[in-house]
């Protein structure tokens, strides 16, 4: 890919992102980092670390700011299944009382003010429609979320999920339990669980000390480049 078509890869990203921004109703923070969703300004974060979540899926993506984040499953949690033997009767499985453990599915819950989300409201939808069926393929049903945990431009920590699918969905109410109803009044919430089929942690930080560390780093082809001698030494 030469420099000029890069250019425009580029600006066609930012035009899809500033355009989905305004289709789904929020605002884009200034980064370079990420595209940030900017957080309602009546609620405090600690250190200002906030989530966004991107979402895509067969036809398209959305970021949407999130409130809530909670990882439940998939980093050191293991599942305990009765492992099984054909019996000496019948063609059919019977348990043999052994178990065995394996690691669970990556799966985590998010919690958001209603709207903005119509790709994700779709595939809640259809999970809640088919959720007697298994086995039926719909066009939401799978779909990657990524996570990002950020303060102003600086993605602290990051999570990639693959083929994630919609658990359960709700709408609730939640008020502020130490004012009066009539003080800070009522918001109302979407809360999703999700399972997926994996996940790949990002950690930022570390990614920037490697690449110091690489840049630091003299091969044995700059020793061939004179341009890179320090003064006083010349090639005879």
């Amino acid at each position: 890919m030469n420099y000029r078509n890069a250019i425009t890869m580029t600006t066609l990203s930012v035009i899809a992102v500033f355009t989905l921004a305004s289709f789904t109703g929020f605002e884009i923070a200034d980064t370079d980092a990420i595209p940030a969703a900017v957080q309602p300004a009546k609620y405090v974060f600690v250190e200002n670390i906030t989530p966004t979540v991107e979402f895509t899926f067969r036809d398209g993506y959305e970021i949407s700011p999130f409130q809530l984040f909670t990882q439940t499953g998939g980093f050191g949690t293991t599942t305990a299944e009765a492992t099984l033997r054909t019996s000496t009767t019948s063609t059919a499985y019977v348990k043999d009382g052994g178990e065995k453990t394996g690691r669970a599915k990556p799966s985590f819950t998010l919690e958001k003010n209603v709207g903005g989300t119509p790709y994700l409201y779709t595939a809640a939808d259809e999970a809640q429609k088919y959720q007697l069926n298994a086995g039926m393929e719909f066009p939401y049903k799978y779909f990657d979320v990524t996570v990002f945990l950020a303060a102003g431009g600086d993605t602290l920590r990051a999570f990639e999920y693959r083929d994630c699918q919609v658990k359960s969905y709700l709408v609730t109410t939640r008020s502020d339990n130490e004012e009066g109803y009539t003080g800070k009044g009522f918001v109302f919430v979407d809360q999703f669980s999700f399972e997926c089929d994996g996940y790949t942690p990002i950690n930022p930080s570390m990614e920037k000390i490697s690449n110091i560390a690489k840049a630091k780093t003299i091969s044995s082809s700059d020793l061939k480049s004179t341009d890179k001698w320090e003064p006083g030494f010349f090639q005879k």
